[in-house]
């Protein structure tokens, strides 16, 4: 005599999720993407493939520093997983100096000062600039002339770029004659 009986097999066993931390840059935009492969570090599963999803995937200047990404690992039969991992965004572009010349000129006491942004033609960074310095902004007649100063560009995240701009002094100012009586 012989009989069937149905077996059903279930798997119930989560697949195991790995994660490893990684280090992204910014592009010159401010942005990075990355992909759930990018935070896993081996994830298995008892009855082979796995599908990785991430938490976030899309970083821009906002992100700078550490942030927890959550890597879910789902196998074929619906059974999940997760682990955090770490994303460091990393911002290495450095700011885009660009200068301008620009003429000054003395005034009645042959003295001229100028600003940083008196030199900056429009210098741009991914994530915003921080500073504008100028390696000369005071001017005495001995600098009457062609001079050349550097601009440094410094961006929120301690990036630098520099240029040199030429800064022109001149001296309209006619002297005043003084005459003295003689008898």
């Amino acid at each position: 005599s012989t009989c069937v009986a149905v077996v059903t097999v279930s798997d119930t066993t989560s697949p195991v999720a790995i994660c490893k931390d990684t280090t992204v840059y910014l592009d010159g935009t401010g942005n990075v993407t990355i992909t759930a492969a990018d935070i896993d570090g081996g994830s298995i599963d008892n009855c082979g493939t796995a599908t990785l999803s991430a938490s976030q995937t899309a970083f821009t200047c906002a992100e700078i520093g550490l942030n927890n990404v959550t890597l879910t690992v789902t196998d074929d039969n619906g059974n999940v997983s997760t682990c955090v991992a770490v994303v460091t965004v990393s911002d290495t572009t450095s700011p885009t100096a660009l200068c301008k010349d620009t003429t000054v000129y003395l005034d009645g006491t042959g003295n001229v000062t100028i600003t940083a942004t008196d030199i900056d033609g429009g210098s741009i960074d991914n994530c915003g600039i921080a500073t504008l310095s100028a390696s000369q902004t005071a001017f005495t007649c001995a600098d009457v002339g062609v001079n050349n100063v550097t601009l440094t560009v410094t961006d929120v995240n301690g990036n630098v770029s520099t240029c040199v701009a030429i800064v022109t002094v001149g001296d309209t100012i006619t002297p005043t004659a003084v005459c003295e009586d003689t008898t």
